[in-house]
C-alpha cells in the first residue's frame, strides 16, 4: 500500500514538472506568435509579461480556493482535469488567433497586444498554475510533510519551467512553426494527463472514464487541426480581395526569427507576381520571379557604396536579406564577406533568390561580435541590420560604430540602412550623434516616404561623387533618384544637445517605440493575414 502511494505521488510530481514546462513554453511561443502582428516594442513585452504574471497569480488563487472546496477523490480528479482544460484552451486560442489578431492589431497595437496575450495565455496559465495548490493539498492529506510538500511542488514546477524554456528555444522553435508547436503542446498535455489518470487509483471509475474521454477528444481535435492546417488557415485568413493570390514558397524557423518567402500574384493579372522575403512579419526584400530586386533600398545601398568608395575591392555586408546587394557587388569584382545570425535567412536566399554561398565569405554570427574582433579591414561596410520593427538597440551605440570604424580601411565608407522616426527628431539626431562619434565625415539621405540612409567616411569624400542610375529598373528610378538627391552633410553644430547612445546608457528602443509601432501598423495594413501566421 505504501509503495502504491509513493508511486502515485511520483506520478503527480512528474505531471507538475511537465505542466511547469508547458507554462514557460506557452509564454515563449506566445511572444513569437504575437510578434508579426504587434511587433517587439517594450509595450508589447510589457503586455506579455504582465498578463503572464497576472494569470499565474489568479491560477494560484483559484487552486487555493478549490482545495477548500474539494477533498478526497474529487481533489485528484480536479488535479487531472486542469491540464485537459489547459489543452482545450490552447486548442481554442490557436484556432482563433489567425483571424482575430489582424483585427486587434489594426484597432490598436497596445490594447490589442493585451487582449491577444490574454487569449493565448490566461485560460491555460490559470489551469496550470492552479495545479500547484491542489498537489500541495493532496500531499498534505497524507500528513507526511510539515509544509504540505509546498517546497517540493514549487521546486519541481520551477525546474520544469526551466526545462520548458530550454526545450522550446533549442528544439521546438528551430523545428516547428508556432501554430504547429501550440497544437503539439496541447496534445502533450492530453497524453500526460491521460497517462497519469490510467495509472492512478484515486479517481472513481466514472471520473476516470470522463477524464480519458476528454483527453482523447481534445487530442483528436488538436491532431485534426494539425492535419488540415493549410486548409483551415486559408479559410480563417481569407480576405475580401478575391483577386489576390498567395503562395507560401518556403518557411524557415530558428531561434532568431521566422523567415518566409511568399509569392503574391493577381488572379486577373492586374499586376505581375512578386516574391517577398519576410522575417517575423517584416518585409526584408521584394523581387521579381527572376530575382531582380523590387526594393529601392537595395539600389540605394549599392549606389552609395559605389559613389563614396568607388575603388573598393573588399566589402563587409552586415545582414544578408535576400543576398541581392552582396550578389551585385560580387559581379563588379568586389570580394564580399557577409555576416548574418539567422541560418534560416541563408536557406531562404539560397533556395529562392539565387544566392550562392560559395561565392562569398559567409559567417553565421552576431554582427556586434564579428566587428569587435574584425579579421581584416574593408573598403566598404554595408549595415542593413533589422530585427522586429527596427534596428536592435545594441547595434546603435557609440561602441558598435567605434568597432565599425576600426574594421574600415583608411579611405573606406560605411553605408547604413537606418531606422528613423518621421515624427520625432530626438531619436534621429541622437543616432546621428552616435555615428558622428566615430565618423566626422557624415552624410544623411532622407525622404519622409522612403528609407533613410547614413554614410560615414574614414577620411574626406572622393573629389567627384557620382551615382549612375543605368542599372536601376525604370519603375524604381524616380524613387532612387529622389533618395540620392536628399543627401545633406551632418556637422557638429547640427548635433549639439543630442548625446550619443552608449552601451551604458542606451534609450534607443524607448525613444523609437512610437515609430516602431507605426511601422508595424503599416505592415499589418499591407500584408495578407495568412502571411502573418507564424
Amino acid at each position: 500500500m505504501a509503495s502504491s502511494a509513493t508511486a502515485e505521488r511520483r506520478r503527480q510530481v512528474f505531471l507538475i514538472f511537465l505542466t511547469g514546462a508547458a507554462v514557460l513554453a506557452l509564454e515563449v511561443l506566445a511572444s513569437r506568435i504575437m510578434t508579426p502582428y504587434f511587433g517587439v516594442s517594450l509595450y508589447i513585452w510589457a503586455s506579455i509579461l504582465s498578463i503572464t504574471l497576472t494569470f499565474l497569480a489568479f491560477g494560484y488563487y483559484l487552486g487555493g480556493h478549490l482545495t477548500r472546496r474539494l477533498a478526497g477523490p474529487w481533489l485528484t480528479t480536479m488535479f487531472l482535469l486542469l491540464p485537459l482544460g489547459s489543452a482545450a484552451a490552447i486548442l481554442l486560442a490557436t484556432a482563433i488567433f489567425p483571424s482575430l489578431f489582424p483585427a486587434l492589431a489594426r484597432f490598436d497595437l497596445v490594447f490589442g497586444s493585451f487582449v491577444a496575450s490574454t487569449l493565448l495565455l490566461a485560460p491555460p496559465l490559470i489551469c496550470l498554475s492552479a495545479m500547484n495548490p491542489l498537489l500541495i493539498a493532496l500531499r498534505a492529506e497524507g500528513g507526511r510533510l510539515g509544509d504540505g510538500g509546498a517546497g517540493q511542488v514549487f521546486f519541481t514546477s520551477t525546474i520544469g519551467s526551466v526545462a520548458g524554456v530550454v526545450i522550446t528555444a533549442f528544439v521546438i522553435i528551430p523545428n516547428l512553426t508556432n501554430f504547429v508547436a501550440m497544437l503539439w503542446l496541447g496534445v502533450a498535455l492530453c497524453i500526460a494527463a491521460a497517462g497519469v489518470t490510467l495509472a492512478s487509483a484515486a479517481p472513481p471509475p466514472l471520473h476516470r472514464r470522463r477524464l480519458l474521454a476528454g483527453a482523447v477528444l481534445v487530442a483528436v481535435c488538436c491532431l485534426a487541426l494539425l492535419a488540415f492546417q493549410e486548409r483551415y488557415l486559408a479559410l480563417a485568413t481569407r480576405t475580401a480581395d478575391r483577386d489576390a493570390r498567395l503562395a507560401l514558397l518556403g518557411e524557415y524557423t530558428s531561434v532568431f526569427g521566422n523567415v518566409k518567402v511568399v509569392e503574391l500574384s493577381s488572379a486577373s493579372n492586374r499586376y505581375p507576381p512578386i516574391k517577398v522575403l519576410l522575417q517575423d512579419g517584416t518585409i526584408q526584400n521584394r523581387a521579381t520571379p527572376a530575382n531582380s530586386s523590387l526594393s529601392m533600398y537595395t539600389y540605394v545601398l549599392d549606389l552609395l557604396a559605389r559613389g563614396f568608395a568607388p575603388e573598393s575591392r573588399s566589402a563587409l555586408v552586415l545582414g544578408l536579406g535576400a543576398g541581392i546587394v552582396p550578389r551585385d557587388m560580387k559581379r563588379r569584382g568586389v570580394e564580399v564577406t557577409i555576416v548574418d545570425i539567422n541560418p534560416g535567412m541563408v536557406r531562404a536566399a539560397v533556395e529562392h533568390f539565387d544566392f550562392v554561398p560559395e561565392d562569398f565569405a559567409l559567417r553565421l554570427a552576431d554582427a556586434r561580435t564579428f566587428v569587435k574582433d574584425c579579421p581584416q579591414r574593408f573598403d566598404v561596410i554595408i549595415v542593413d541590420l533589422f530585427q522586429g520593427d527596427g534596428t536592435p538597440d545594441y547595434l546603435a551605440t557609440k561602441e558598435f560604430f567605434g568597432d565599425l570604424r576600426r574594421c574600415l580601411s583608411p579611405r573606406g565608407a560605411v553605408v547604413m540602412n537606418a531606422f528613423f522616426d518621421p515624427e520625432n527628431r530626438e531619436p534621429n539626431l541622437r543616432l546621428l550623434a552616435t555615428v558622428f562619434e566615430s565618423f566626422k565625415q557624415l552624410y544623411y539621405f532622407h525622404r519622409p516616404e522612403l528609407n533613410t540612409f547614413v554614410v560615414g567616411l574614414a577620411a574626406r569624400p572622393p573629389a567627384d561623387v557620382r551615382f549612375g542610375l543605368e542599372d536601376v529598373p525604370p519603375a524604381l528610378r524616380g524613387l532612387v533618384q529622389r533618395s540620392l538627391e536628399s543627401g545633406v552633410t551632418i556637422r557638429d553644430v547640427d548635433l549639439r544637445g543630442f548625446p550619443a547612445f552608449t552601451d551604458q546608457q542606451n534609450l534607443f528602443s524607448i525613444l523609437a517605440v512610437e515609430a516602431q509601432m507605426g511601422r508595424r501598423r503599416e505592415i499589418i495594413e499591407a500584408l495578407p493575414p495568412r502571411v502573418l501566421v507564424n
